[in-house]
């Protein structure tokens, strides 16, 4: 039994949600560092909204810089630039949408094997 595809118009939903999410986690916390980047609780929001692309980016990224250089911390906040953890926090957004976009290609795949 064949089944029609839908690609064009899930694949163009797929990639508008992808960069709606990329997007406003991007702009989020460059608002939040030009407001000063406070330690406050809309930090641990955006660590929220882009789990598990930011520990993925931390521990990929950010532990081993701070093993080549001892002096480095790995939490952005502790650089005092503002502007480290609206990078982290976008990174880990855009690890989110390859994590989603691969998890999709796979189960697509494994659908279309077991249909016969």
């Amino acid at each position: 039994m064949n089944h029609p595809t839908r690609t064009g118009r899930t694949s163009r939903l797929g990639r508008l949600l992808a960069i709606g999410y990329g997007g406003f986690v991007a702009t989020a916390g460059l608002a939040r560092a030009f407001a000063g980047a406070r330690p406050d609780g809309f930090l641990t929001l955006l660590h929220l909204s882009t789990f598990p692309g930011s520990v993925l980016v931390t521990i990929a990224l950010l532990y081993p810089l701070a093993l080549l250089d001892p002096e480095t911390d790995p939490d952005p906040d502790a650089t005092g630039n503002p502007f480290a953890s609206a990078a982290l926090v976008t990174a880990g957004a855009a690890v989110n949408v390859l994590l989603v976009h691969g998890i999709v290609r796979l189960v697509r795949a494994l659908h279309r094997g077991t249909r016969t």
